[in-house]
């Protein structure tokens, strides 16, 4: 009888836990007859991005939120707007003075809010970090859309490949300071030192930063092609600095190509002219997704972010926390899409 009651105890602990509990099935008969107002959410997970003009991040949250809705927990979309303020150490500290039990961040300067996630840590909020990691020591586990290293050397390749591995090209990335962009710069040049019989014929003139924004983005790409006339080809790790790459380049008629991280809905033309052959991404509302699950098995205690644990992630299945290059550990979403004429209509309706 004793165990019996201990039994319903933590049933009853759990349905009022505010973490993900899936009762028995029943017909939709009976849902009917018993169906009564879905509780109001108990919890509050905030996404913090880099931008919220960013298209890919507004993709990241609709991932988010719809984890959330599964799990009944009020989600919330913050970071800095189109002119960079106010900046995420900010919004971090309004946020820690409001009751919020998990936070997911994609870091712009990992430095900046290092302070912000250890306040966070020590109230016992739940904190991950999601597309662009923080310090091992400021987060539980990090949410890695790709391997780095897959990511960095896959983009060299593919330019070799379009630029028939002879000529001069250059990186268009966002800043030096942003953690998952310089790591996928180090892993393209890691890939030149690695193979330098492959690539005798290339050669690397510049690495230029458009700041993850439109304009600036936009600009470098103009300076770009004036400064190197025979430039042939430009790898841009960026959503928002591929599609002003090649839309500067289309207005220039320059014969330069592109290649990178882009959004299909938003590349789908450049593809289609041939101004970039092919590209790459992951589906950002997974990534999103994954962060939210995460946050709610780290808050409820049913992982604390230790390598070999198994993460139950909604509609993804169940992944594995493994151990990160930087020390910490990691959940990786899978390896990158490629998105060509042959896929990019049907890839462009999702995102």
């Amino acid at each position: 009888m004793k165990k019996r009651f201990v039994v319903l105890l933590a049933f009853i602990a759990i349905c009022f836990s505010g973490c993900v509990f899936s009762p028995p099935s029943q017909n939709a008969e009976e849902a009917a007859l018993t169906s009564e107002p879905p509780p109001q959410p108990e919890k509050t997970y905030a996404l913090i991005v880099k931008s919220m003009e960013n298209p890919y991040m507004i993709t990241m949250y609709e991932g988010f939120k719809a984890a959330c809705a599964e799990m009944n927990v009020q989600p919330l979309f913050l970071g800095p707007g189109a002119d960079g303020l106010p900046g995420q150490s900010e919004i971090l500290g309004e946020l820690l003075t409001k009751k919020v039990e998990g936070i997911a961040v994609a870091a712009n300067d990992m430095r900046e809010v290092s302070p912000l996630l250890k306040t966070a840590a020590a109230q016992k909020t739940a904190v991950v970090s999601l597309d662009s990691m923080v310090d091992p020591a400021d987060r539980q586990v990090h949410i890695q859309q790709a391997s780095p290293e897959i990511i960095g050397r896959v983009l060299v390749q593919a330019c070799a490949k379009m630029m028939d591995y002879s000529g001069s090209f250059a990186i268009l990335t966002t800043t030096a300071t942003m953690p998952n962009q310089s790591t996928w710069v180090e892993w393209m040049n890691r890939e030149l030192r690695d193979h330098p019989e492959t690539y005798r014929d290339m050669t690397l003139v510049e690495t230029a930063y458009g700041l993850d924004e439109e304009a600036p983005s936009a600009e470098e790409t103009t300076r770009l092609l004036k400064t190197y006339p025979d430039l042939k080809m430009i790898i841009a790790p960026t959503v928002v600095g591929l599609r002003a790459a090649a839309a500067e380049i289309k207005k220039a008629g320059s014969d330069c190509l592109v290649t990178g991280l882009g959004l299909p809905s938003e590349m789908e033309p450049f593809i289609a002219d041939g101004i970039c052959p092919w590209m790459y991404l992951w589906n950002p509302s997974e990534l999103g997704y994954l962060a939210a699950y995460a946050l709610d098995a780290l808050s409820c205690g049913q992982i604390g972010g230790s390598v070999g644990e198994i993460l139950f992630a909604g509609s993804l299945g169940e992944k594995v926390i493994t151990k990160s290059t930087d020390g910490g550990t990691e959940v990786v979403l899978g390896n990158p899409k490629v998105f060509d004429m042959t896929n990019i209509a049907v890839w462009g309706e999702l995102f």
